[in-house]
């Protein structure tokens, strides 16, 4: 059932990139540059807090690894966007 729906959000995202263009690719930038910030926003509460344990830890473990994720996806956006400027 997860693999059914993923492919779907896949089907729907080719589509939406092929039918609203622009508009879609600018919404996916602008909440990927904010989720980048509250990523980083975390980070820096976490890496600040002064606690230890294994809840900050996790935390940290988290948030590197969302906010690495969120680079490459900021990444596919623009090298879709340059290998369309190509085609024109």
């Amino acid at each position: 059932m997860l693999n059914r729906l993923a492919r779907s959000a896949h089907e729907l995202d080719e589509w939406l990139h092929q039918n609203v263009g622009r508009a879609y690719v600018a919404i996916l930038g602008w909440g990927l540059v904010a989720s980048m910030i509250g990523s980083v926003t975390v980070l820096g509460h976490a890496l600040s807090g002064g606690r230890s344990g294994l809840t900050p830890a996790l935390t940290l473990v988290f948030q590197a690894a969302l906010l690495v994720n969120q680079l490459a996806q900021w990444n596919d956006l623009a090298e879709r966007r340059r290998r369309r400027k190509e085609r024109v």
